[in-house]
């Protein structure tokens, strides 16, 4: 297993937007009462993780994963192709969607046609997983619900045990995790993010990148 990386100095003094959490606190109650019942079926996937899990997320000031090193995760997507989070120099936003989560329902088109747009922010990448399935739970297969939106991004498919989602800190949906190119965690939401506060955030994390790589 990596060896968690404890924030350094100069990661203190790294200023980034402050992001809005809207309807974050609702979101991690219903997931406790969701996460664990249904059956998906094939909807599932095979993850590996590789790495220490990160501290479970909490919508307190100070997020105990900042500075982290977060694991590496592989999987495939709903066609049967691998999909990875691998720390290899490139900023990674991964976002942990739940097909009957609300906030992730307005989330997602809402992303799609930013990227469609304006083609996203250049130099880092937005991995998506769809976690927590649940065949009982309304807008399921989450395959067709993603197909719908043309959401655009890499998926991942969690499996039967959320693994992925729980190594990442289990936060509300949608669930938010920003890392830098070597994987360390810069910032972690729940809940829905207006546009502009996404676009924002990815800028400045692409920004510190090239600062420290220059």
């Amino acid at each position: 297993m990596a060896a968690k990386k404890r924030p350094q100095p100069n990661d203190q003094g790294k200023k980034f937007p402050i992001i809005p959490i809207i309807g974050g606190v609702v979101a991690l109650i219903i997931v406790a009462a969701v996460v664990f019942s249904g059956s998906p079926g094939q909807e599932f996937g095979d993850v590996t993780v590789d790495g220490s899990p990160l501290p479970p997320f909490t919508a307190q000031a100070q997020d105990l994963a900042v500075g982290e090193v977060a694991p590496e995760i592989t999987g495939i997507d709903f066609d049967g192709n691998e999909v990875a989070i691998r720390h290899d120099g490139t900023p990674k936003a991964v976002v942990f969607l739940a097909h009957w989560c609300s906030h992730c329902q307005a989330e997602v088109p809402s992303v799609q046609s930013w990227l469609d747009t304006t083609g996203g922010v250049e130099g880092i990448e937005i991995v998506s997983v769809a976690s927590s399935m649940n065949s009982a739970q309304p807008n399921f297969p989450p395959s067709e619900w993603l197909e719908r939106e043309n959401w655009t991004q890499p998926v991942i498919r969690d499996d039967v045990d959320n693994t992925a989602l729980r190594s990442y800190g289990s936060g509300g949906f949608p669930y938010w995790v920003f890392l830098d190119g070597d994987g360390r965690v810069v910032t972690r939401s729940a809940g829905e993010i207006p546009i502009q506060s996404l676009e924002q955030l990815l800028t400045s994390i692409v920004a510190v990148g090239a600062t420290e790589g220059s």
